[in-house]
């Protein structure tokens, strides 16, 4: 049983939302391991779920390199203000939406 987004924008927002999850525990786990604590089980990895909702599921080594290299740039950009992570959220949405359209 899923999520039924009932309009594109109730889709978009999700995403978003999604996105901005992922962004604050990028960022938080990658500060854990800058001080040497190494990769946690406790880490949410949202990625398929994000690469899903938006219908990217082609599961090429190309896409998840993308992925993960717009999510981690954008991690970095965040703050601690919900304005910061919204505006990082909705420009990796940008990019993801891009690239789906380009391929």
């Amino acid at each position: 049983m899923g999520i039924e987004c009932k309009t594109a924008l109730d889709s978009e927002r999700l995403i978003i939302a999604l996105i901005s999850a992922e962004l604050k525990s990028r960022k938080f786990f990658n500060t854990l391991q800058d001080l040497g604590l190494d990769d946690s089980w406790y880490q949410p990895h949202l990625d398929d779920t994000i690469l899903s909702c938006l219908g990217i599921d082609d599961d090429t080594n190309e896409t998840f390199d993308f992925y993960y290299d717009v999510m981690n740039k954008h991690a970095e950009k965040i703050d601690k203000t919900k304005s910061s992570v919204t505006k990082q959220a909705k420009a990796v949405y940008k990019k993801l939406k891009a690239m789906k359209s380009q391929r």
